[in-house]
């Protein structure tokens, strides 16, 4: 779910946007959340699942990546980044400024390079700019110093796929890239263990003139393909996710995320999405068939029959900022 920073950004050139450090942030309490290193994260367990992330970066995003990366019950194997999403590539430079503060090698991490198709709609240029300005985070990796692996997106996904029995994905943007694996690499597809996806919207309000929640809107089609896909899939979608920061996202490096005065995000949907990966018995759900509007509302879900897809209806906040404070405090 992407982020409806509503105060206007004066765009710069990209490149000088990329030079930038983002300042520190406050809490209601006006708390300085200072970035820095952390504690070190528990030891990961012998039979840790193996994850693949897939994600657009922005500020719950890189929330959300932390949360995993931290677990002892999580191998972050990879990280993929659409082309279709908020930041695409450009923001690399955040997943090294985050890993360095995470004090970990970061994983391998490739782009994406499938366009939207017609149906999809661009994110705003102003959330772009104001998620690599305004992350929260605070580096000096100008130019990045993360550098991708030579394959696209979708390959990386599918080697990695064939690579680890019963793969699990974390998707956190739009779903061009796992669509893409699905038609180009199917068997490989069939053998991911599971997908969670933070994507769509049930009865919550539209985000915008057509788009009911951009990670759908951005790029529809691949959002109803994935759904429809037989692999098993758990969707977080707008509704469930409470409003304003959760209270166990604090410390240094993660608790300024989403915070910078004006790019406040609204929600965390992302770090919702990892938290129920995490803790399943955190959220509520309701399993079926689902159709998927990708020309009106975008994203708009609807439950057509009996079927296996699982659609998060509630989330127990409490329980999820237990597992904030386990991997973060």
């Amino acid at each position: 779910m992407k982020r409806l920073f509503l105060v206007p950004l004066l765009v710069p050139l990209l490149v000088s946007v990329l030079a930038a450090c983002s300042p520190a942030a406050s809490d209601a309490d006006g708390e300085v959340y200072v970035a820095g290193p952390m504690a070190p994260a528990a030891q990961k367990h012998p039979d840790a699942v193996p994850v693949l992330v897939d994600t657009d970066l922005a500020p719950d995003d890189l929330a959300a990546l932390a949360l995993l990366a931290r677990h002892p019950g999580v191998e972050v194997v990879a990280v993929t980044v659409p082309l279709t999403g908020q930041l695409g590539c450009v923001g690399r430079g955040l997943v090294a400024d985050l890993f360095e503060g995470l004090g970990t090698p970061p994983p391998p991490l490739a782009c994406g390079d499938t366009a939207r198709g017609p149906d999809g709609v661009a994110f705003p240029q102003a959330w772009t700019m104001g998620a690599i300005q305004s992350s929260g985070l605070v580096g000096d990796h100008v130019p990045p110093s993360l550098t991708p692996v030579e394959s696209p997106a979708a390959e990386l996904i599918a080697r990695t796929a064939r690579r680890h029995d019963r793969l699990q994905v974390v998707a956190l943007g739009p779903l061009t890239e796992l669509a893409t694996v699905l038609r180009r690499h199917p068997a490989a597809y069939a053998r991911l263990g599971g997908i969670t996806m933070m994507a769509g919207a049930v009865d919550s309000a539209s985000h915008g003139d057509g788009i009911a929640e951009w990670n759908a809107g951005a790029d529809p089609v691949p959002f109803a393909e994935v759904l429809a896909s037989g692999v098993p899939v758990l969707v977080v979608p707008d509704d469930p996710v409470p409003r304003g920061a959760p209270s166990g996202l604090a410390g240094p490096v993660v608790g300024s995320l989403g915070r910078v005065p004006g790019f406040e995000s609204p929600a965390y949907w992302d770090l919702v999405t990892a938290g129920v990966f995490l803790a399943p018995s955190a959220a509520t759900t309701e399993s079926g068939t689902w159709s998927v509007d990708t020309t009106g509302d975008r994203g708009r879900l609807r439950r057509t029959g009996d079927g296996p897809v699982q659609v998060v209806s509630a989330v127990d906040a409490a329980a999820l900022d237990e597992v904030y404070r386990a991997a973060f405090g």
